[in-house]
């Protein structure tokens, strides 16, 4: 693919802006799991050797188990995946020589595939944060349920 200067300039500040996302969402990740932590934390603290009402006790597993769900989701988002080496990235680098290196880095022509796959790894990212995000809301509504059926 041969590019000009102002598709240059785009494909530059593409690729910067999809870096950014991708940037964010593992800033997001490690919230996430800082936040996960808080309530199974309290669970663990408050639960054992409580007695609750066999609802409640349902609902506090539901809940519980929704919020490691979610966890793990967001473990998959930060995960590295080292496969499907995509030319112009440091995986494909790091299997190239010292010549091939230097062939790919003058080889503009496969920056916009390039971008295309930054793109999709920023994407699958932030599916998995959406999904963590309505697991975890899911969980949060059981546990707020197992504390009212524990009341009642």
């Amino acid at each position: 693919m041969t590019t000009t200067a102002p598709v240059d300039a785009r494909l530059d500040a593409a690729n910067t802006t999809v870096l950014a996302e991708i940037s964010r969402t593992d800033a997001k990740a490690g919230v996430l799991l800082t936040s996960f932590s808080l309530p199974l934390a309290a669970l663990v603290a408050a639960v054992p050797g409580h007695a609750l009402p066999p609802a409640a006790a349902v609902l506090v597993a539901a809940g519980t188990v929704g919020l490691v769900a979610a966890m793990l989701v967001v473990l998959l988002v930060v995960r590295p995946r080292l496969t499907g080496a995509a030319r112009g990235s440091f995986l494909y680098w790091s299997l190239c020589t010292p010549e091939a290196l230097v062939e790919d880095l003058n080889n503009p022509g496969d920056r916009a595939a390039h971008v295309i796959h930054l793109s999709q790894i920023a994407r699958r990212k932030y599916r998995g944060l959406r999904l963590a995000g309505d697991i975890t809301g899911a969980s949060l509504v059981t546990l707020a349920a197992a504390l009212l059926a524990s009341l009642i």
